[in-house]
């Protein structure tokens, strides 16, 4: 398998399977989509079983396992204060592979969950791995099952699920490099579902279930709020879940530890950013220097503004809506973040399904440039890729508010 620094490689294989992938989706229902479906399913189940080569995230998954089962809050202390206390299975091997040793930790409680469940027993770096990745592979199999479903309560044509069942950035990110936003997007998915199908309390246990997973959902409660006719019941139920789920951040009094943690994702760190690139590059050559500290929070506002905005437009008249606005807000909270990693677009990607933008899917080819910065011997930011990615998404996205008749019906 490639490894992160293989770019001209990892692109080139990656390129062909892209390419595959387009050339599926231009046959629209002339694909046989039952042998698509089981052919996504069967390469996850494959992946299960190779090691995440792209991405080091699985070494700080086994470290907090690890300290669950000695009895240490994960949430409490840094690697580097534990490194010392002999915690079965946190060798120096291990803290040394770790991406952010100085850094409390930022993976809410079910991810912990499997993080634990992951480490249990002598099993080494590669059976947690392949215990984890079962967990993302039973999410994607949930979220085929579910995108289905949905296309059919919508009326929508069902081989419009090839878009995300085949996309290689899905298959690549979420099940082969063991990123956990497979459980997010089978959360958030299962939350429209039983919404849909009028489940109000299954439906805010499930938003509930998928922020304890990574936080992003979060956004969406607004819209899901004001769509619902049990709003007061629908809100206050989530969050009673919420608390429950975050209980060992909250009873061990970590919340400042886990928001220390988050301040820092707003305010130090940066990858393939792309209004913030504009705008940094501007900042930079005013003042001279990298003004993260403050366009972190300023693009996180603007995100807020804008949610706020389509928040008080009108009330979701139906399911289209609904979803429509959760793809505003998210897709806004990338295009103005600081971060932007390939794995990032699942949730934007997933909900474009069921709506006419296609943009997405071509930012979920480009987005593997990004992959660049890891091929020198020390990491490095090429910004010549990033203004190639985000200018061609951008011209894109604007081609189709402008022009594509179905996405400026969409609007209306």
């Amino acid at each position: 398998m490639p490894q992160q620094s293989d770019f001209a490689i990892l692109i080139s294989l990656f390129g062909i399977s892209f390419l595959s992938y387009a050339f599926i989706l231009s046959k629209g229902q002339d694909f046989p989509l039952y042998p698509a479906i089981v052919t996504a399913i069967l390469v996850r189940l494959l992946l299960v079983f190779s090691f995440p080569n792209l991405s080091d995230d699985i070494y700080r998954f086994i470290w907090d396992g690890n300290c669950i089962h000695a009895g240490i809050n994960p949430y409490s202390l840094l690697p580097s204060e534990l490194l010392t206390q002999g915690i079965p299975g946190n060798t120096p091997a291990l803290y040394h592979e770790l991406n952010s040793p100085d850094y409390y930790t930022v993976y809410p409680p079910l991810s912990q969950l499997i993080f634990y469940l992951g480490t249990i027993g002598d099993i080494g770096w590669y059976g947690s791995s392949v215990i984890m990745k079962l967990f993302m592979f039973a999410a994607e199999v949930g979220s085929l099952f579910l995108i289905s479903r949905i296309l059919v309560h919508l009326g929508l044509d069902r081989n419009k699920a090839l878009i995300y069942a085949l996309n290689p950035l899905i298959i690549i990110e979420l099940v082969g490099n063991l990123h956990f936003e497979a459980l997010t997007v089978f959360f958030v998915l299962l939350g429209i579902y039983t919404l849909a199908r009028a489940k109000t309390y299954w439906s805010s246990a499930a938003i509930a279930l998928g922020v304890s997973a990574k936080m992003l959902p979060l956004m969406f409660i607004p819209f899901f709020w004001k769509y619902n006719s049990h709003a007061k019941n629908y809100i206050l139920f989530f969050s009673l879940c919420l608390v429950l789920l975050f209980t060992p951040i909250l009873l061990g009094l970590e919340l400042s530890n886990f928001g220390q943690s988050l301040d820092l994702y707003f305010g130090k760190f940066e990858f393939n950013g792309g209004i913030y690139l504009l705008l940094r590059t501007l900042g930079k050559w005013i003042s001279g220097y990298n003004l993260i500290r403050y366009l972190g929070p300023v693009m996180a506002l603007g995100t807020v503004i804008l949610m706020l905005r389509w928040y008080l437009a009108q009330r979701p008249k139906n399911m289209i809506n609904l979803i429509h606005a959760c793809f505003y807000s998210i897709t806004a909270y990338y295009f103005l973040s600081t971060t932007v990693h390939p794995w990032y677009l699942a949730l934007p990607l997933v909900l474009s399904v069921f709506t006419s933008f296609r943009f997405i899917i071509l930012w979920s080819g480009l987005i593997m440039l990004s992959y660049i910065n890891y091929s020198y011997a020390e990491y490095k930011e090429i910004f010549l890729i990033q203004w190639i990615e985000y200018g061609i998404v951008f011209l894109y996205l604007a081609y189709e508010l402008y022009l594509v008749k179905d996405v400026k019906q969409g609007q209306q």
